[in-house]
């Protein structure tokens, strides 16, 4: 009987950070699109935080993907030929597509001001809610397939991964509507999330040994201390008890995007360092280390030029708008 040597060598993880933090914005962009669409189509509310949010995350996570593609120029071969097997080839597609479309929602928005909707803009935020869907079907299923991580090539992972991006989109929302002085929108869609969250990765935890394993050897205080109770169990109960109180909305929304933030850092990055041909665990990934911090520092200065850019551009139109009527 033949013997077979595994043998393992060292190499530069493929998902650097900034692959976290493409997925934590175009992520949390999509929930509060799709958080837009509840709210316009059934509710018949502005959801002007909802906008905000949707449009600024979507248009804020060009940046972070091209960084993570290494190469720039690789973005453009996705469009240099077909490939409808291939579901990054797919995503190429619906994100530009997702990111004209929220901001040509956010000119519409602010240049009627305060007349009601029209039907174009109503279809338009049909359209936006359809591929914010797409958008998350697209990321969870990129992940998912990649057989060579345990962890990712699992039914829970893409689950608790969407789960999480509505969550962080409701809890967007509810930060910027609560900076604004609004209720807004958001809390009843960060509880029902929220909970659904957590009855997805206990399931998912009891019946995946992979996961089990990377929590035990990689970042239990991480996985369990940031991601579960800070990031799904308190905003919860922050936006259960919070009511009319736009502080608790706000701190609530800030710690679901950080969960959402640190799922993602803890099953991206603690995957790719379990051996692909072991059950070895191999190093630890330095959560402050210098390509970390350069990752969060550019991606929070573009998501706040993109927030400061939306703002205006929806306020300054709606005034704009306003002094046109009273002409």
């Amino acid at each position: 009987m033949p013997a077979v040597d595994l043998m393992s060598f060292d190499h530069e993880a493929v998902w650097r950070p900034w692959a976290v933090a493409y997925f934590l914005l175009v992520g949390t962009g999509a929930g509060a699109a799709l958080l837009l669409a509840y709210a316009r189509l059934v509710r018949v509310a502005e959801a002007k935080g909802a906008l905000i949010v949707a449009t600024s995350f979507a248009l804020a996570s060009g940046l972070p993907l091209l960084a993570d593609l290494h190469q720039p120029a690789r973005f453009m071969h996705f469009y240099s030929g077909s490939a409808p097997a291939s579901i990054m080839w797919w995503g190429s597609w619906f994100l530009p597509l997702f990111i004209a479309s929220t901001l040509l929602l956010a000119f519409m928005t602010g240049r009627r001001g305060n007349a009601p909707m029209c039907g174009g803009e109503r279809m338009l935020t049909m359209i936006v809610g359809a591929l914010a869907l797409c958008i998350l079907g697209y990321t969870a299923g990129e992940m998912s397939v990649v057989a060579a991580r345990p962890v990712w090539n699992t039914l829970g992972f893409p689950i608790v991964l969407i789960l999480t991006a509505l969550m962080s989109g409701a809890g967007a929302t509810m930060t910027i509507d609560s900076l604004n002085g609004e209720k807004g929108e958001g809390r009843y869609m960060l509880v029902v999330t929220g909970a659904a969250t957590l009855v997805a990765f206990g399931l998912w935890m009891l019946t995946d040994t992979n996961l089990s394993t990377l929590a035990a050897d990689y970042a239990p205080v991480g996985l369990f201390g940031a991601f579960i109770i800070a990031g799904v169990v308190v905003p919860v109960v922050l936006a259960v008890s919070a009511k009319a109180s736009l502080l608790l909305r706000g701190v609530s929304g800030a710690l679901a995007v950080f969960g959402a933030l640190a799922f993602r850092w803890s099953t991206f990055n603690g995957a790719q360092l379990m051996s692909k041909t072991e059950t070895a665990f191999y190093g630890h990934e330095a959560a402050l280390s210098q390509d970390a911090l350069r990752t969060l520092a550019g991606s929070a200065g573009l998501l706040i030029l993109s927030l400061i850019f939306v703002t205006l551009l929806i306020n300054l139109l709606a005034v704009r708008a306003s002094k046109q009527t009273q002409a």
